[in-house]
């Protein structure tokens, strides 16, 4: 039972890892086409897409909203954990459900909302729209992970600051927020990492002058697919395994100190 439990693991994890492998090994070929084996090794769909321009500002645009859009979501989800675990306000479970309302409601209707309210305040295709919409998207994932960075620290810390006489203001800042420092930083790659790759609400609220990389991908093969898609796909997987790695990591410094 034991060995059939493990083969049935492994399958599962090369059903998940193969089609990654494999994309990033065909942005190695030389072709114009895609090809398995590749015939010879070559960097030449690296250099069509840095080449580019459309790609590359499309990057930085992702890059820029992803920043903002989960340090903003990072923000406002220390203070609604701080106020739901500190606080315990009455409706605190009603509370925490409307914070974490958008992991329930399908992107495409959520989408469609947002179209249709930008559209309503002439704000489509505008930067401050399109990032908006990805604080909500994200912000239920700074919630939950600040939750349990804040249940994790028990008050004690901070009521003896403030019985030493600092205002809760400064408790929170001096005391509260390093404490919780691993949390948030574990929150705010989370929040990049979903932002980075958001595409469906994306290709709603995202106009000509505002498209993400992902959303650049989406349209790029809509017209034609040769390996510089292979090799963008490569370079978002190095990113992603990177913050995963990260997030790991100070998971297991938390496990350690504790």
């Amino acid at each position: 039972m034991k060995r059939l439990l493990t083969a049935f693991n492994l399958l599962m994890v090369a059903y998940v890892v193969a089609p990654i492998v494999l994309v990033v090994w065909m942005s190695f070929t030389p072709s114009m086409r895609f090809e398995v084996p590749i015939s010879a090794f070559s960097l030449r769909w690296y250099h069509e897409l840095f080449s580019y321009d459309a790609f590359i500002d499309s990057a930085w645009l992702s890059l820029r909203l992803g920043l903002l859009a989960a340090l903003i979501a990072t923000a406002l989800g220390f203070l609604a954990a701080y106020g739901l675990v500190r606080g315990r306000p009455p409706g605190s479970a009603a509370l925490l459900g409307l914070f974490t309302a958008p992991l329930i409601v399908p992107a495409v209707v959520y989408g469609i909302a947002m179209l249709q309210f930008t559209n309503l305040v002439g704000l489509y295709g505008a930067f401050p729209a399109l990032l908006a919409a990805h604080v909500v998207i994200v912000l239920p994932f700074a919630v939950r992970t600040l939750l349990a960075a804040l249940e994790g620290q028990g008050p004690e810390l901070e009521w003896a600051a403030m019985s030493l006489g600092a205002r809760r203001r400064h408790a929170v800042l001096l005391v509260t927020l390093p404490l919780c420092l691993r949390g948030m930083v574990s929150a705010f790659l989370f929040c990049f990492l979903i932002s980075f790759s958001e595409v469906t609400v994306t290709l709603f609220m995202a106009g000509p002058a505002h498209q993400t990389l992902p959303v650049r991908i989406f349209n790029y093969v809509s017209d034609r697919i040769d390996p510089t898609m292979a090799a963008v796909s490569a370079l978002i997987v190095l990113v992603s395994v990177a913050l995963v790695l990260v997030l790991n990591r100070l998971g297991a410094l938390g496990t350690v100190r504790k």
